[in-house]
């Protein structure tokens, strides 16, 4: 096993959130401070030390507007991502390489999502209701067949038909999250599930089932990046980064995707394994598998992989990727399709708090390194953590 990158990555030293509620009464910036005051606060540092901000489009505000905020006294770097589907992954890297290459000496990133509030049908000020919202660009050659923009239903009707793999497959991916969702106190939804349930849950768009589909929430979660010498000195155990990656395949396009059964999270799960040679799953203690929908999940575990493309049907049978069970922990927070849409920054905050032993009664035992995988479609972002010696 190789897993020293360097002794100068970047780590994580402080985690924080804000609540996560399906209607919180707050706006967007309102819980990006409360999330971003508790990391700074859990890291041992204080608003003066902050000099690097960054976050994703996706989050609703930007690293000017949390800056004003937060009144942070001296910024000197700023990392705002846009591209969604990697979510936080790609800002913590981003955050990372400023910090180890000296443009932030204490960088906070930070994202998350505020639950839609629906806009409800078109209405005309002179006719009144007039219809649903109306689609235009890409999305109007498939939202007449049950797909939206993103088409994730479409690359799981595919993924069946080619690999002969029945709903329970994925029926697996939900039962695990909420097993773990019901031991982690912040999750939104924390009742059993079954198969009978997923098996028997209403249409969302087939072949998408409601627990196939991730939980929107208002839920924000932060980190803080320092550099190991400056980690020693602070009341946490540094998590180093070792290594990450970013990787959107041969299209940059989802509706030109030529292999439906597998998205780009084969392409970055390539390039991580390149970059820590010798290393193995075994030698990973737990594993955050993106969950925004549960057919994303699938391919993230068979690009690192846990087992063949197509092979998923039969590896997640029985307590496979449970807590106590025959693999490796998975998604010990419950995901998004469990404790909520925290949109990349939850899976990285739960491996953060794994590897520090913060987790409770879902702690893994002896957790030393933390694999992480994020994004669908075509952009996706992975990377490894390690407890720092």
């Amino acid at each position: 096993m190789k897993l020293d990158q360097g002794k100068d990555n970047a780590c994580i030293v402080g985690v924080g959130r804000s609540i996560i509620s399906r209607d919180s009464g707050k706006t967007a910036l309102d819980l990006v401070t409360d999330a971003c005051t508790n990391a700074i606060r859990h890291a041992g540092l204080t608003r003066d030390d902050i000099d690097g901000i960054a976050t994703n489009q996706m989050s609703g505000v930007n690293g000017y507007q949390i800056n004003e905020a937060m009144r942070f006294p001296t910024v000197n770097w700023y990392g705002q991502m846009e591209m969604p589907q990697v979510t936080a992954a790609w800002s913590v890297m981003e955050a990372a390489m400023a910090v180890e290459y000296g443009a932030s000496d204490y960088c906070l990133v930070v994202m998350g999502l505020m639950k839609p509030k629906g806009a409800g049908s078109r209405r005309d000020p002179f006719a009144g209701s007039v219809g649903p919202p109306q689609v235009g660009g890409d999305a109007q050659w498939v939202a007449p067949y049950g797909g939206n923009g993103f088409t994730f239903n479409h690359f799981m009707s595919r993924y069946m038909y080619e690999f002969n793999a029945p709903r329970e497959t994925f029926g697996h991916i939900a039962i695990t999250d909420r097993k773990h969702a019901m031991m982690n106190e912040r999750a939104i939804v924390r009742t059993p599930l079954t198969m009978d349930d997923y098996m028997s849950a209403r249409w969302i768009s087939e072949p998408f089932c409601l627990y196939d589909c991730d939980f929107p929430v208002d839920g924000y979660a932060a980190v803080v990046i320092t550099k190991p010498d400056r980690a020693r000195s602070l009341p946490n155990k540094p998590v180093q980064i070792v290594a990450a990656s970013q990787n959107t395949g041969p299209r940059t396009d989802m509706f030109q995707w030529d292999d439906m059964t597998n998205m780009g999270s084969k392409y970055a799960a390539k390039k991580l394994w390149e970059l820590v040679p010798g290393t193995t799953l075994k030698d990973i203690d737990v594993v955050m598998c993106y969950d925004g929908f549960s057919v994303i999940t699938v391919m993230w575990i068979e690009a690192f992989g846990f087992c063949g493309v197509g092979e998923a049907k039969d590896f997640l049978k029985g307590d496979m990727m449970q807590l106590g069970g025959s693999g490796i922990p998975m998604n010990t927070h419950g995901g998004m399709l469990s404790e909520g849409r925290v949109h990349g920054m939850g899976y990285i905050a739960e491996a953060t708090d794994q590897l520090m032993g913060l987790c409770g009664e879902r702690q893994v035992a002896n957790a030393k390194r933390a694999l992480i995988g994020q994004g669908g479609s075509v952009q996706n972002a992975d990377m490894l953590l390690q407890v720092m010696d």
